[in-house]
């Protein structure tokens, strides 16, 4: 079953996003207080904001929380407090008033995986850019994550860049065209 995220969601949110940075409750690197506060934030936004938003998916038997989806419509000519690389593609993939859906994050329980889970929490972004007129969804993944690129690719994304974004990571950006 598949329903969009709210507040009761927040601290499966934020711990799944944690988890994917490579951060866990053992971890060594614990986040300090006023960054856990500031994570906190910017993940609410994601059941908050009406131009952010998440879906959940669960199990059908157990209600047990399987996998997520966050995104946001973003400007690509707005202004940005951290390093993109959205203007080092084309501008002409955008759309004129340069609004596109991105994905934030992505992920499916490691016992789910490759069970069209991942493929229908997409198909829900798609769904949130068409009803606001977004015709352009964009995603990225570390290179390496190669069932991740062919799972886009199958669901019609383009790959458009390869490099490094914010750190010196690899990584891959994909755009799909909607409409």
């Amino acid at each position: 079953m598949i329903r969009s995220a709210d507040k009761h969601d927040l601290d499966f949110l934020v711990q799944i996003d944690l988890l994917v940075d490579g951060i866990t409750e053992s971890s060594e690197t614990q986040l300090i207080n006023e960054d856990q506060g500031k994570h906190r934030e910017k993940i609410m936004k994601f059941v908050t904001d009406t131009k952010r938003g998440a879906f959940i998916y669960e199990d059908k038997t157990s209600s047990e929380r399987i996998g997520m989806i966050m995104y946001s419509i973003v400007n690509r000519d707005g202004k940005f407090l951290w390093k993109t690389i959205f203007n080092e593609l084309d501008r002409r993939l955008f759309q004129e008033d340069g609004r596109f859906v991105e994905i934030f994050q992505l992920w499916v329980a490691p016992d789910f995986r490759r069970r069209g889970i991942a493929t229908t929490l997409k198909q829900m972004v798609e769904e949130v850019a068409i009803l606001n007129d977004v015709n352009l969804i964009y995603t990225h993944t570390e290179v390496q994550n190669l069932h991740v690129i062919a799972l886009n690719k199958k669901l019609g994304y383009e790959e458009v860049r390869q490099g490094p974004i914010w750190d010196e990571v690899i990584r891959v950006s994909l755009i799909k065209k909607v409409f």
